[in-house]
């Protein structure tokens, strides 16, 4: 049986039916107008949710959808908040992609990866009391209903991470640059692959005073309880760049001086416990007989001068010592004794070893490095969407 028969009645019943011709082409110009309309009108709809956020005012630039990859991206994000009678940076971004995670798909879950370039987010000293718990969860609910998928990955390049107080004097504004971070696993159950942390967060950045800044940390964002491990570096901070943060909170400045910091956190069923050790190398303070200073400050400026000088290890010119603390996350406990005997000790005794007790933090290699840079030139393209990189 030969099919050119049916296949000439099929040509003729398309050829003699104008009207379904019609109905095609109304419904592709109706996709289309669609397809041309739905940006703007997510855009107004994300500009109307940020706009009712209480305490802040928000607005985005510009949507573009990318069908093909499941995503959407948002163009030039800003987010200040409301402080008094004015209104601070909070949140800016160059870029915020938004897409879903086809590898999950195999395994029954719709989840996204979030891919920001760029992004500045400015924590400020607040005139007015807020409850931290109540802002976090008004910003889950924004981002719930911005794009209401869970999230199960983070890649964060370029990004910026300050501190303000502006009702310090000097004003204190400190911050890590180039930041790099990121985070998988964040809706990942505790298995025996994974063990009792699945999600895992990697961090490195520029610091003022041009620092090195390193994080590690582990954890199970769904316990009931946090659960976590948390490891960080600090190492080559140039002191003086430090100097309105140090007459601000401590009522001293320095003319030279180099700081690490080394900080290990464990936290499990409520509690937590771990250390912190600083080290200030080559320290000099900064004109302590200057009259135009105040003879109070003087003074103090000469006590911790010669204190500094007392417990300093010669050897290496440097002060250093290792705090502990432990406690829940209502009441914590530090160390103050230990801290002492650990500052005497490295003055008189034996140095506390530079680093944290644990192991050196993971770092990445040559390769992974590369990968990223390509993201970065990637995500800049305004024509093509950002791909999530995996470690």
């Amino acid at each position: 049986m030969t099919l050119v028969p049916h296949l000439h009645r099929l040509r003729s019943w398309f050829l003699l039916r104008p009207r379904f011709w019609l109905w095609i082409g109304i419904i592709a110009a109706l996709l289309l107008a669609v397809r041309i309309a739905l940006p703007f009108v997510i855009r107004d709809a994300i500009n109307k949710r940020l706009a009712v956020v209480e305490g802040y005012s928000g607005k985005v630039d510009d949507i573009d959808l990318q069908l093909f990859r499941g995503a959407y991206r948002i163009d030039g994000v800003s987010i200040s908040k409301r402080e008094n009678d004015r209104l601070e940076p909070f949140f800016a971004a160059e870029l915020v992609d938004f897409s879903i995670s086809w590898g999950e798909l195999f395994h029954g879950r719709l989840v996204s990866d979030i891919f920001l370039v760029a992004p500045r987010l400015q924590l400020t000293k607040s005139t007015t009391p807020v409850d931290a718990g109540e802002e976090g969860r008004r910003w889950q609910d924004v981002i719930a209903d911005i794009f209401p998928i869970e999230i199960t990955q983070l890649e964060i390049t370029r990004g910026e991470l300050s501190f303000v107080d502006s009702t310090s004097t000097p004003r204190v504004d400190i911050s890590i640059r180039d930041l790099h971070v990121i985070t998988t696993g964040l809706r990942n159950a505790p298995t025996v692959e994974t063990g009792p942390h699945p999600a895992v967060l990697s961090a490195e950045g520029i610091t003022i005073g041009d620092g090195r800044f390193k994080l590690f940390a582990q954890g199970d964002p769904l316990a009931d309880q946090p659960t976590f491990k948390l490891k960080l570096d600090l190492q080559d901070v140039n002191l003086v760049a430090l100097n309105d943060f140090l007459e601000a909170y401590a009522n001293v400045d320095v003319s030279a001086g180099v700081f690490q910091l080394y900080v290990e956190v464990d936290a499990a069923g409520g509690a937590f416990s771990g250390y912190v050790k600083p080290f200030i190398e080559h320290v000099e303070f900064k004109n302590i007989s200057d009259e135009n200073k105040g003879l109070w400050r003087r003074m103090w400026e000469s006590i911790v001068s010669g204190v500094s000088s007392i417990v300093k290890n010669d050897d290496r010119d440097q002060v250093a010592t290792r705090v502990p603390f432990s406690g829940n996350f209502e009441k914590t406990k530090v160390g103050v004794w230990s801290t002492i005997v650990h500052l005497v000790r490295h003055g008189f005794g034996q140095p506390i070893p530079e680093g944290r007790d644990d192991e050196p933090l993971p770092t990445w290699d040559e390769k992974q490095r590369q990968a990223a840079e390509a993201e970065k030139q990637s995500a800049s393209d305004s024509s093509k969407g950002p791909k999530i990189y995996r470690p």
